[in-house]
């Protein structure tokens, strides 16, 4: 191996110490392949000859701050899928028919979720398809779809509505054809999300450890999954108590299957497997 483009215990605690305080994602020592890897991809755009003088680059104050946004996008793992962990779509489900069963009125104050951590797009479209079947159901349900992710690359994905074919499996074939059009050239094995799902959600740019939460207690549901088992538990501990502060009163936390709410159980109550119910302490 080029010693060049390797990355030294040097250059990897640049790179963990950054990411971890500007993103809460930890890059310990055993993913130092995976770094360097992703890395070489920067190296290449932008013409460095080495881990080092990119890095000099990236970090330096002279840097626009563009390369930062870039090398972010490289090192964040966007793994997701449509109608992932499939059982929280029908806590949501659940939770929405409870609440029209106790008089709530979405015609008159939408229903509001936030896709924290949406990755690629697969999530709030999930969340787009779940509501509007929903409001097939019920009379005046209205709803409001947030995204968010860190990475300015996997938004962009996600703003065009665009995906391989393959990437529809876990969809019913009844929802394939009710919302999703394919591409005119059956050679390119494309398909986009039609206008019904794409005009209901607003993506945008959020850091779930150093963004700025409006603690306004306007979102019914969170989504916040399969991002939080890489950030620190103080990180951790942060993000669950700002993102309850976000929450109605009775307002649902979702996280991932492989993640818990840990030490911050004041002010929630859980519901079922990884969805917890914002209780007053």
């Amino acid at each position: 191996m080029n010693d060049e483009v390797s990355l030294s215990r040097a250059d990897h605690q640049r790179i963990a110490d950054y990411i971890g305080r500007h993103t809460g994602i930890q890059l310990p020592d055993h993913k130092r392949q995976l770094i360097e890897t992703r890395l070489r991809k920067r190296l290449k755009a932008t013409g460095k000859a080495s881990i080092s003088e990119y890095l000099d680059y990236a970090f330096s104050p002279e840097e626009s701050g563009l390369e930062l946004v870039l090398l972010v996008d490289a090192l964040t793992t966007n793994k997701t899928d449509f109608f992932r962990e499939a059982n929280h779509f029908e806590a949501l489900r659940d939770f929405v028919f409870h609440g029209v069963s106790n008089g709530q009125r979405w015609h008159e104050s939408p229903f509001r979720i936030w896709s924290a951590a949406c990755s690629s797009g697969e999530e709030p479209y999930t969340l787009a398809i779940v509501l509007w079947e929903l409001a097939e159901q019920i009379p005046g349900f209205r709803f409001v779809i947030d995204a968010s992710d860190i990475s300015t690359k996997v938004l962009d994905h996600a703003m065009t509505g665009i995906y391989d074919v393959a990437r529809i499996d876990p969809v019913p074939e009844y929802l394939r054809k009710k919302y999703f059009l394919r591409s005119q050239d059956p050679a390119k094995r494309l398909i986009k999300m039609s206008k019904q799902l794409r005009e209901v959600i607003r993506f945008f740019s959020f850091n779930l450890i150093t963004g700025d939460y409006g603690r306004s207690a306007e979102y019914d549901v969170i989504f916040c999954r399969n991002v939080m088992i890489y950030f620190c538990d103080e990180d951790r501990a942060k993000v669950i108590r700002s993102l309850r502060g976000e929450l109605k009163p009775n307002g649902l936390l979702i996280l991932g299957h492989s993640e818990s709410i840990g030490n911050q159980r004041e002010g929630f109550e859980p519901v079922a497997p990884t969805v917890y119910r914002k209780v007053e302490a």
